[in-house]
């Protein structure tokens, strides 16, 4: 039987009344992530979105901890969206995972995305299986998939034991898979939306910035806002501590269909 764990916590990612925003560490600049994680998450950051990088890491988890050890917030009030790619042999993927613990001093991660290379697509199914395994030890706690066409999420998904509880992309208006979204709907997987303002430049594009206008917010918030109301989880990058309380400021907005439409049919 094919099960999904869904283990989320205290962060419901799947309830609509709860809109989500990711906050993305994926930054050269490692020196500054640690207070912008921190101010993140005291803005309002549940779900925080790390690369495979051990600097990067090491940068997001003191942050996390001194929040939690403060009594800001406990674990379970976060999740950690782990990204896998650097894969330098099947058979040591779970020493990866657990020397990225136990240098965080975390027990566990909410979502472990698996990104499509040579490796990993070669060896997907048993990768898969080793995953498995590492959900029924409580290592990780949901498996996710990134870069893989729907036909192998598809085939994934027919021999799993625990199925994908989320798929992470490139969305946004102009760089859009409505195939990609309609089978996430059909599985009932969380929709993780990389690159949702196309790395700035649909910031300046006339529609946006009129449709901001009309509401009296940022483009940034309307195209966060459209990602969210497309049941997607928008990922958002930076470093700025005023675009961070902007980006976390959109649950309340609400785009009209006909707006929707509108910033839809950008890409066309």
């Amino acid at each position: 039987a094919v099960v999904s764990t869904q283990s989320t916590g205290g962060v419901d990612v799947f309830n609509p009344g709860c809109p989500l925003v990711a906050l993305g560490t994926d930054s050269d600049d490692k020196d500054k992530l640690m207070p912008v994680v921190k101010f993140g998450i005291q803005c309002g950051f549940r779900v925080i979105d790390i690369r495979n990088d051990s600097e990067i890491f090491n940068s997001v988890a003191p942050s996390v901890n001194t929040l939690i050890s403060g009594g800001f917030l406990d674990r379970k009030d976060i999740f950690i969206v782990f990204k896998l790619s650097k894969i330098l042999n099947v058979k040591h993927i779970e020493n990866q995972i657990t020397s990225h613990l136990s240098a965080c001093q975390w027990s566990y991660i909410d979502l472990l995305i698996l990104q499509k290379n040579s490796a990993t697509e070669n060896n997907l199914f048993i990768l898969w299986r080793t995953l498995e395994n590492l959900i029924m030890r409580k290592v990780i706690k949901n498996i996710g998939l990134s870069g893989f066409s729907v036909e192998q999420m598809e085939q994934l998904i027919h021999v799993a034991v625990i199925k994908p509880f989320a798929v992470q992309a490139k969305l946004n208006p102009i760089e859009t898979d409505d195939f990609l979204r309609e089978f996430c709907h059909r599985h009932n997987l969380l929709l993780i939306a990389k690159s949702p303002l196309q790395h700035g430049k649909l910031l300046c594009n006339p529609s946006v910035i009129d449709i901001a206008g009309q509401y009296k917010v940022s483009p940034a918030q309307v195209l966060l806002a459209w990602a969210i109301q497309k049941r997607s989880v928008p990922v958002v990058q930076t470093l700025n501590t005023d675009h961070i309380k902007e980006n976390i400021m959109v649950s309340d907005l609400k785009l009209s269909e006909r707006d929707m439409k509108v910033i839809s049919s950008l890409g066309d």
